[in-house]
């Protein structure tokens, strides 16, 4: 967030150099050189926007308690990591595409602030380190990339699913270094933004992924939601705190996860079936009708709910992406408790490598 006068948001008013770039200047400069850069940042609408973005980005990943001192110089490795995480400008994507490139920038902001050997530690994902979820999500958008007719490498088997290609690609990149496997997972985004801001109609065409037959525009849903769950794993091991996405973000993912909950079969025969009211609050919040133990059967039309569950939105995607235990998600329950307990159930089901 920028003030009136172009500087960015928070900064202190008697702070003649406000941005990080040029307090980092002041300590590294002579004095008479800090004045020009400052005057540049301030004047050019292109460098205060990403001024302001870094800075509210760094507030939002800041560890609790890890409060700079006032007016002190940032760390030079931590400015360094910051400019070459955003050497590449995230591409334009159309709005059906939104959340893949918003999840995408929060990713590489991540990965700026996390040192190589956090990335050697264990994954929350099979046996997967924490640096081959990148690898993993590099994986994810190459299916997606191989359905709509572009090239990969290596490339897509016919029928692969993402845990074999996960593992093809992990052996594939085995001893590159964390830039050169970045650089491929940039590149994977760089090449689907390229081909659907060419073809946006692609939004609605059909492809079957990882098993999962939905339009183009729903695939690159769930992209962005499985790229900021890792996001926030690789955050979470680190000591940060990872925002959520933008609220237009959220309000998709809970939307693509609300329709699949309603395609999943009973989890038995035995289980509770019969309409829920899920009600998701907070940013990407919304409500809908989910039908629990698999599509309500033919001709008899929508069901009235039984059932009715609340709970925060990023609560939900969190159950639905296996890093909440169904009863850990602080929900209200009205109605058939038992039906209710079961879509939360049926949420954890939706998740996968």
């Amino acid at each position: 967030m920028t003030t009136s006068d172009g500087h960015a948001a928070g900064a202190p008013a008697s702070d003649p150099h406000p941005g990080n770039l040029t307090r980092l200047a002041s300590h590294l400069c002579d004095a008479a050189d800090v004045g020009p850069l400052a005057d540049h940042v301030d004047a050019c609408p292109a460098c205060a926007r990403a001024e302001a973005e870094r800075r509210e980005i760094e507030r939002l990943l800041r560890a609790p308690g890890d409060e700079p001192e006032p007016g002190a110089a940032p760390a030079l490795p931590r400015v360094l990591a910051a400019a070459r995480a955003r050497r590449r400008p995230a591409p334009e994507l159309p709005a059906f595409a939104a959340a893949f490139g918003a999840t995408a920038a929060m990713l590489d902001v991540v990965l700026a602030e996390v040192n190589d050997d956090l990335l050697l530690r264990p994954s929350p994902v099979l046996t997967w380190r924490l640096g081959d979820l990148v690898t993993h999500v590099a994986a994810g958008n190459a299916l997606v990339a191989s359905a709509v007719a572009i090239a990969v490498d290596p490339p897509v088997a016919a029928g692969v699913d993402l845990v074999a290609h996960t593992e093809r690609l992990l052996r594939w990149v085995d001893g590159w270094p964390r830039a050169r496997v970045a650089r491929l997972w940039r590149d994977g985004i760089a090449a689907v933004a390229e081909r659907i801001r060419a073809e946006p109609e692609l939004a609605d065409a059909w492809v079957e992924v990882d098993g999962l037959r939905l339009p183009v525009g729903s695939h690159l849903v769930a992209r962005a939601f499985e790229t900021w769950i890792h996001a926030r794993d690789l955050g979470v091991a680190a000591g940060l705190t990872v925002p959520a996405p933008p609220a237009d973000s959220l309000a998709a993912m809970a939307d693509l996860a609300a329709g699949l909950l309603g395609a999943l079969p009973a989890r038995a025969a035995t289980a509770p079936a019969g309409a829920v009211r899920l009600t998701l609050t907070g940013p990407g919040g919304g409500a809908w009708l989910v039908h629990v133990g698999g599509p309500p059967p033919a001709g008899l039309g929508a069901a009235e709910p039984t059932a009715g569950l609340v709970l925060d939105t990023v609560e939900f995607c969190l159950v639905a992406a296996d890093r909440r235990a169904p009863e850990a998600a602080r929900a209200a329950i009205s109605g058939d408790a038992a039906l209710a307990t079961e879509l939360l159930t049926a949420a954890a089901r939706l998740a996968h490598p």
